[in-house]
């Protein structure tokens, strides 16, 4: 049985190198922390989704911290995002992941580029 927990941000401005802890789900705040879910070990795969705007580039990392990582925080390379000619940017990937993780546990899920730059991005974490 697999669940996914995922988390977003709208807008953000991000500064180079700095994460950010990732406190949305869509329109609605919610904890940047949250309980690993009961009867799971491992966290399988990491999806991200990033949008800029058309002179944004940059590459990004998702970092997952706390007590509920067993082996300590570990990062994600996500999406890099090269400037669009007109328009906006958007970047999807899929990571396959290999992370025991503790039930009961809390894990915060956080966000950085490379450059400054104001993004949309998504982050859905499944466990198993």
């Amino acid at each position: 049985m697999a669940l996914t927990i995922a988390r977003s941000e709208t807008q953000l401005t991000t500064v180079a190198g700095t994460f950010t802890a990732m406190d949305n789900l869509m329109a609605s705040t919610v904890s940047s922390s949250f309980v690993v879910p009961s009867g799971v070990t491992r966290l399988v795969s990491v999806d991200i989704g990033i949008a800029a705007d058309a002179a944004e580039e940059f590459s990004s990392f998702v970092r997952l911290a706390g007590n509920g990582m067993s082996e300590g925080e570990q990062f994600v390379v996500g999406p890099s995002v090269v400037a669009a000619a007109a328009g906006t940017t958007q970047a999807n990937t899929s990571k396959d992941t290999d992370f025991n993780v503790i039930s009961g546990n809390s894990i915060e899920c956080a966000i950085a580029t490379t450059d400054v730059a104001v993004i949309s991005a998504c982050v859905v974490m499944t466990f198993q």
